[in-house]
């Protein structure tokens, strides 16, 4: 099971159920610090598909921060995380380890309590009960944990003062080009890649790459035809569609619509 609820203007804080094997991850462009079998790791700006394990005994726990947030979030240059998974030790500023630890620690010690699991049936192998009948409980104190984690981390005067962040992002949604968007903002273009380098880790074309097949993955699994997704989505073609979409989001996507049940025709 996985279960994730909104930090406004921050990000997300998700938690996954035990699974055994890796996980194929699709782009984001997000970065997340991850408490997972007793170990605070952080996950950087991804900006093509991973694969990534979870605990085979407990939950692991993340929170994500929104796409633009991962260097005010973690304090560092964005771009030396891009496309890795790292031990947080000796990586962020000790301060902020030792927070997102204790907030993100506290969520997993509410997930194993026995009120998190509700009653048991039968043997159990001693790893909390994630199960559909306990996900309404469960989300109600993600929720609730989700209200603590900007008190904590202490990060959301920070968020909100990158609102030019909010304009980029709004940008590459509506594939606005670079050079108009970087005099609208008053930048040089260079000025405004040096930017998104320190706080979203990556450049202005591959946060659009990243968009476009998050919104063609999302009509796709919604029915839509593949010249249709492609189309919508802002591509040239459905080529142009598949050669983006395998390296952003880890399938290709015919496999995709045969998956969700689309003919995809």
């Amino acid at each position: 099971m996985y279960c994730e609820t909104p930090i406004p203007g921050l990000g997300t804080l998700w938690i996954s159920s035990p699974a055994e094997g890796a996980t194929t991850i699709s782009a984001d462009g997000c970065a997340d610090i991850i408490l997972r079998d007793d170990q605070l790791i952080v996950a950087g700006p991804s900006t093509r598909w991973l694969l990534a394990r979870g605990s085979e005994q407990h939950p692991t726990v993340g929170l994500r921060f929104s796409p633009g947030l991962a260097g005010a979030g973690l304090g560092i240059d964005a771009f030396e995380l891009r496309d890795r998974i790292l031990p947080a030790q000796g990586l962020l500023p000790t301060a902020l380890a030792e927070r997102g630890e204790r907030a993100l620690r506290a969520l997993l010690g509410a997930a194993e309590s026995p009120a998190a699991r509700g009653p048991q049936e039968g043997p159990t192998s001693g790893a909390p009960d994630l199960s559909r009948a306990a996900e309404s409980r469960y989300a109600g104190r993600l929720r609730d944990a989700a209200r603590a984690v900007p008190r904590e981390l202490a990060l959301h005067s920070e968020a909100r003062r990158l609102r030019w962040v909010d304009e980029v992002r709004a940008a590459a949604l509506r594939a606005e080009p670079l050079p108009r968007l970087a005099r609208r903002l008053g930048y040089s273009e260079r000025q405004l890649r040096r930017r998104m380098l320190q706080t979203f880790g990556y450049g202005y074309a591959s946060l659009r790459r990243v968009l476009r097949a998050e919104r063609a993955r999302d009509l796709i699994l919604r029915g839509a035809p593949l010249a249709t997704a492609a189309s919508l989505a802002g591509y040239a073609d459905q080529s142009h569609m598949a050669r983006e979409f395998g390296r952003v989001i880890g399938a290709a996507p015919a496999q995709l619509a045969a998956a969700s049940g689309s003919s995809g025709a």
